[in-house]
């Protein structure tokens, strides 16, 4: 199978599987859950540290709120991790075939 084959294979699987979405208020869900961490680490990436902490009211809620925003962000990308699995999300391209198992010597008469 050539890699635009694969490729193919792939964005297909991914079509087929977004497009239940508008359908399927657990993937909308994830997809809108990702979107969120995304909005986060984008505002935690550009957040300047030196820049928000001057003394000022309102740039130490803005440091106070990015500071929480940070530390809630590891456990954000392991519930949408979990999530994703459960979903059955990732595409995998040996999905469907026979899975290789281990030889033993149990199973070398079967």
């Amino acid at each position: 199978m050539s890699e635009l084959d694969k490729i193919q294979k792939e964005l297909d699987y991914y079509k087929k599987k977004f497009s239940v979405a508008e359908h399927d208020l657990a993937i909308d869900g994830y997809l809108s859950y990702v979107a969120l961490v995304r909005q986060q680490v984008d505002f935690i990436k550009d957040f300047k540290i030196k820049e928000n902490i001057d003394g000022k009211k309102t740039e130490t809620v803005l440091y106070d709120r990015a500071m929480s925003m940070g530390e809630g962000l590891p456990d954000m990308i392991s519930k949408m991790n979990k999530l994703k699995i459960e979903l059955n999300i990732p595409f995998d391209e040996n999905d469907g075939k026979p899975k290789l198992t281990a030889t033993s010597p149990q199973n070398i008469g079967k």
